[in-house]
């Protein structure tokens, strides 16, 4: 084994941690939810299902798909606690790598990781996520990748590094990237081919967990009580009649329960564009990235009509960070698969 330790992106986002490496020359990604609760598992009755039982100090979680009494990240608090540890070991372990020294690369919000009055570090929030990130934690009868060091990035504006790179846009071409995530809005303006921020903006109350929530709500009212992580595959599946039928246990309300998320998605995308348009009110271009993207999609682009093609919805737009984030940290050239290696963990 390399006695440098491999480098390994993760954009450890609140729903979901997007995990990014190089393997043999190639950009591999994988897609981890976050879905933990309080206490163990019993051993699971099939020999080829694993039980993800965790320890951190004295508090014992386990990894748990499907429960309704998942504990809730979408808060900003999740950057710095428990559950973004769990989330980040769990995530390190559907690589299907084996557990080795691992320097990794992770995310903070914008405003978390800039001063929004300045545009400066803040040095106390990224010294607090990494702090967090190399406390202890263990898995009962399981190994676990070792953390040696953390570096910290802003979430969003590095999404769109190789987008801009090489465009030809000039060194006046103002960019807004907009990043919806389960828990944040971010935004910022890039100057030119990424010579210059000039501006950041984000509200930790405007984000996909706003339709999570209500999913949830109306779940229940069908006597159909899920976890965020199946409120959130239902949003996605909206259109999968037979996946909806297969987690809305009073199909009488379906229509009831697809018409709460549609009224909420639409709100959420109005939101997005009316705080987008506040902060930056003519921009030259427009990228979405995040795993809200597609849901405000059709808002944004009503929003800056005049821009036309000029608005992008970036290419697996849910993975873009995490894989810039690993291209960029690459020390060699590498060739990117066509298509992002996305493996969905488990349902334990």
């Amino acid at each position: 084994m390399s006695s440098t330790p491999m480098t390994i992106a993760i954009d450890d986002g609140s729903t979901n941690v997007k995990v990014s490496w190089i393997e043999n020359s190639t950009l591999r990604t994988i897609i981890s939810p976050n879905s933990f609760r309080r206490d163990w598992k019993s051993a699971a009755l099939r020999k080829d299902k694993q039980i993800y039982n965790y320890t951190i100090g004295t508090s014992k979680y386990t990894y748990d798909a499907t429960s309704d009494k998942a504990l809730s990240t979408t808060h900003i608090e999740y950057q710095y606690d428990d559950q973004n540890l769990l989330a980040v070991h769990h995530a390190l372990l559907q690589t299907g790598l084996p557990p080795q020294p691992v320097k990794i690369v992770v995310t903070l919000p914008i405003t978390e990781y800039y001063n929004p009055d300045d545009c400066q570090k803040n040095e106390s929030k990224i010294a607090a996520k990494r702090k967090n990130l190399m406390r202890e934690i263990s898995l009962n009868k399981g190994e676990l990748f070792d953390i040696t060091d953390v570096e910290v990035m802003p979430e969003s504006l590095p999404a769109v590094l190789s987008t801009l790179i090489g465009s030809g846009c000039s060194e006046f071409t103002k960019s807004l990237v907009i990043d919806c995530g389960g828990t944040t809005l971010d935004m910022g303006v890039i100057v030119g081919e990424f010579d210059d921020v000039s501006a950041i903006y984000g509200n930790n109350e405007i984000g996909v967990s706003m339709v999570t929530d209500v999913a949830r709500k109306a779940l229940a009212a069908a006597d159909s009580d899920s976890s965020y992580l199946v409120a959130n595959e239902l949003i996605k599946r909206r259109d999968d009649s037979e996946f909806v039928k297969d987690v809305v246990n009073d199909e009488s309300q379906i229509a009831v329960i697809l018409n709460k998320i549609d009224t909420k998605i639409h709100e959420l995308g109005a939101q997005v564009a009316y705080e987008a348009k506040k902060f930056a009110k003519n921009p030259n271009r427009v990228y979405l990235v995040g795993g809200g993207a597609p849901l405000i999609a059709d808002a944004i682009q009503k929003a800056y009509v005049t821009l036309g093609d000029r608005v992008t919805l970036i290419n697996h737009a849910q993975t873009a960070l995490s894989r810039e984030i690993c291209l960029y940290h690459a020390a060699d050239a590498v060739k990117e698969t066509s298509e992002p290696v996305l493996v969905e963990v488990a349902d334990e």
